[in-house]
């Protein structure tokens, strides 16, 4: 497996911050968000439910497992696409 770095080549091998991530400074890690895109409800992570975050640093953010939102109107920076084997 290629780490970023390796795929990011020269540029990041001459500069180590070009793989440094800048938020705006209002930038949230999760938020409420619209129903149809990216949410909790389609992120390997959540519980059958639907009610509970397994990522750990999801947890470490928020404080408990549990998403403050419905999981159709919540994501976070952690989400990750949940392989539905198509």
């Amino acid at each position: 497996m290629n780490t970023v770095a390796q795929l990011a080549g020269a540029k990041a091998a001459k500069n180590p911050s070009y793989l440094a991530f800048h938020y705006p400074a209002d930038h949230q890690i999760g938020m409420k968000v619209p129903k149809g895109g990216s949410d909790c409800a389609k992120c390997e992570y959540v519980s059958e439910d639907e009610k509970k975050c397994s990522n750990k640093y999801f947890i470490r953010w928020n404080g408990s497992k549990f998403l403050p939102e419905k999981a159709n109107e919540f994501c976070c920076d952690f989400f990750e696409t949940r392989d539905t084997g198509d």
